[in-house]
């Protein structure tokens, strides 16, 4: 708006300047402008207004219409109005009408669940009358298709279970539950007179003499059936027995509970109350009774009875693993009652583990119980007994392995017949079958975390083995011996790791994901591994300064005047060399008859090292050699020394790799000698070239410096300078 004004005005004033020009004298005319513009609105008014007779028709005819237009809006504002009352009457109206409707649609839907609520409990009413009618009939599947109707799957529970009707609910429940103990009932008592007609239980017949006849089995099957569908309505798991906080058994179905009843009367008649066989210390009486029954029972039980619970609708469940699982309750149900009287008695508990462990493994491996399930040995797992359990086998195991290692001769060697490759001292053999008859107890317990618990425990006692060897070979046990048993336990360890036992134990410590698949092992296999090494080294040590010790006469030869050899005579082992080269000789025999193949081979290879490098540093490095003494010294070495250490090893001269090349340097011609040390002296030479010197020569580990060094022990050598 300020825009078009600002505009308008400035239009404004260039019109007056135009019109008064630049000179101040036309002042003048702005009265007669004045007079000029006044005239002209005039006119404009006469124009524009409606009355005047001067009025532009366009205009006048556009303000006629625009009135007219107003009055028919008027007009239709006030039928508008009046059209509002009446649909606001209306509007009221039909509240009025859709209240009472509404009110009528509740009362129906009200009628409607009455109706639907009537008519449910009729169809309990009429299921529950023509059950009272046909319970005692002949046609026995008719009771069971009604039951069905009224609690399996689609059933008057399945319909009633998603609305709001807490009595009918109850109502519906109770019949069933009514239904279900009649119905039971009946049918219990018809398959009970079945089995005793096939004198079940077996008792100590195979299962070709128990031979019931087919007519019987099929009737047997067939109230089987009938007992499979007649099963309580509702949450089956509600109605497992809590035996103890930890040990949960799920309900049986009822055929199982009947096969299993009789076996209950005479396990509790033998071993309850004051029955001679109800004996805390004899726990293998009724653990064997129970699985002797189950054994004898279970392939009978699962063959004929699989069949009809499929055919119920129960797919989830084994009749035969339910039927063993019956059996091991009622031992469950006895070892409960009796470990707080035998938890007191540590012979009587002990006793006790050692009886379950091997009846829980028979139970898996015989009859294919799975770890899922209740077991007796669930009773020894609880927090309160496990520690005891754990207290025991610490004991019992330390007794044991001190009283291995406690024997008159505990490293004598197994099978001294067959000893080319492991010697297995008597001590690590009973330590390992200790180790694994621990693995063979924890095996069976079903959870990881109890298991570990027994791997921290072999961990232990490996740990306390090693200490153990260690200290007896401070108290002056042949090392040899000490190095035969780590080498075993180490390389058993080692297979034992990839065993899936095991495997299974390192993702439970570690998980499934862990970076790399190691072994639970591979701490204690590195602590052996370093008590070996330094054991190894220990003896290399001392075998190789029994050696040197004998070695002063030949140290001391008469090298620097010793004529050379007549090429007439056979050249002669040096008579100085004799005393040491027997004490080599008598070490690798004893070494190569004491220590197990792959210990000894690491043992000659280390005094070889160790040889190599004394015969340099104290005895060529400290010697003058005539051409006659280099002689007899490359013959000494190469023919002798190496010719001992040639049985376990393809190329001694790889072993002697520094004697090598002395004796090479000592023994070559001259000639060659002066311009091999002339090479290597040159000022012109370098790295490259001195290597290539060394390699054409037949050097295999001597640098420059070292090759001098010997060079000069010649006595043929003409002076430098």
């Amino acid at each position: 708006m300020a825009d078009s004004k600002s505009s308008v005005d400035e239009r404004l004033i260039a019109r007056f300047n135009q019109e008064l020009g630049a000179d101040l004298k036309n002042s003048s005319k702005c009265g007669d402008l004045v007079k000029y513009y006044r005239s002209e609105l005039e006119d404009l008014r006469d124009k524009i207004t409606v009355t005047d007779a001067g009025c532009i028709p366009s205009v006048k005819g556009m303000i006629d219409t625009g009135r007219s237009k107003l009055a028919e809006l008027d007009e239709k504002e006030k039928r508008l109005d009046g059209c509002a009352e009446k649909l606001t009457d209306r509007i009221e109206t039909y509240h009025q009408l859709m209240g009472e409707v509404g009110d009528k649609m509740a009362q129906i839907r009200v009628l409607q669940t009455v109706r639907d609520y009537m008519a449910l409990i009729k169809d309990i009413e009429n299921i529950s009358q023509e059950l009272e009618a046909c319970i005692n009939g002949k046609d026995d599947s008719k009771p069971i298709a009604l039951y069905v109707a009224l609690t399996g799957p689609n059933s008057i529970l399945d319909r009633i279970s998603g609305i709001e009707a807490p009595h009918l609910k109850m109502y519906a429940r109770n019949t069933a539950f009514h239904w279900h103990d009649v119905l039971t009932a009946k049918y219990s008592t018809e398959f009970e007179a079945l089995l005793k007609t096939i004198k079940w239980p077996n008792m100590n017949q195979s299962l070709e003499q128990f031979n019931p006849s087919k007519e019987n089995i099929s009737k047997l099957v067939l109230l089987a059936e009938y007992l499979f569908l007649v099963k309580l309505p509702g949450d089956q798991d509600l109605l497992s027995v809590k035996l103890t906080p930890s040990i949960i058994c799920p309900h049986y179905t009822t055929p199982v509970e009947l096969f299993v009843k009789p076996f209950r009367l005479r396990f509790q008649f033998h071993f309850t109350g004051n029955k001679q066989t109800n004996r805390l210390d004899r726990p293998e009486w009724y653990l064997t009774q129970v699985l002797m029954w189950a054994k004898e029972n279970h392939i009978f039980v699962g063959q004929h009875f699989q069949s009809p619970a499929l055919r119920a609708g129960i797919v989830n469940s084994s009749v035969r693993l339910e039927f063993v699982r019956g059996l091991v309750q009622l031992a469950i149900e006895k070892l409960i009652v009796d470990i707080e009287q035998i938890i007191q008695d540590e012979a009587l508990f002990a006793h006790l583990i050692d009886e379950v462990l091997p009846f829980e493994q028979d139970l898996k491996t015989s009859l294919g119980y799975p770890n899922s399930y209740p077991s007796v040995v669930s009773v020894l797992v609880q927090p309160v007994f496990f520690v005891k359990w754990m207290a025991i086998e610490k004991k019992f195991t330390t007794d044991k392995m001190d009283a291995m290692l406690n024997t008159a001769d505990p490293f004598e060697l197994l099978d001294p017949a067959n000893l080319d490759e492991l010697k297995i001292p008597k001590c690590a053999d009973q330590f390992i079958r200790l180790l694994d008859a621990i693995k063979e107890r924890y095996c069976c317990l079903p959870q990881p975390s109890q298991q570990l618990q027994f791997l921290d425990l072999q961990l232990e006692l490996i740990d306390n083995f090693r200490c153990r060897l260690l200290q007896l070979y401070n108290d002056g046990v042949n090392p040899t011996k000490i190095l035969n048993a780590l080498n075993y336990l180490t390389s058993v360890l080692r297979e034992w790791g990839e065993n899936v036992h095991y495997l299974h134990l390192h993702a439970a410590l570690y998980g499934p994901d862990a970076d790399e698949i190691s072994s639970v092992f591979d701490q204690k296999i590195e602590e052996l591994n370093y008590c070996h090494q330094k054991l190894v080294e220990e003896l290399v040590t001392w075998i190789v300064h029994e050696i040197t010790a004998r070695s002063r006469p030949y140290r001391y030869d008469r090298w620097p005047s010793m004529n050379r050899h007549d090429a007439k005579e056979t050249l002669m082992v040096s008579a100085t060399a004799s005393e040491m080269f027997q004490a080599t000789i008598n070490h690798l025999h004893d070494m190569e008859q004491e220590l197990s193949t792959n210990v000894f081979m690491v043992v000659v290879r280390m005094i070889a090292t160790e040889l190599d490098q004394w015969m340099i540093s104290s005895m060529v490095a400290n010697t003058k050699f005539s051409t006659g003494g280099a002689e007899q010294f490359h013959f000494d070495m190469t023919r002798n020394l190496f010719g001992m250490f040639s049985q376990y090893a393809k190329k001694t001269n790889l072993l002697f790799k520094r004697i090598n090349d002395s004796c090479t340097l000592l023994t070559m011609p001259l000639g060659s000698a002066i311009l091999l040390r002339e090479t290597l002296l040159s000022p012109t030479g370098d790295e490259e070239s001195w290597t290539r010197a060394l390699q054409e020569v037949g050097l295999a580990i001597f640098d420059r410096k070292a090759t001098l060094d010997v060079l000069d022990r010649r006595n043929d050598m003409p002076r430098i300078g």
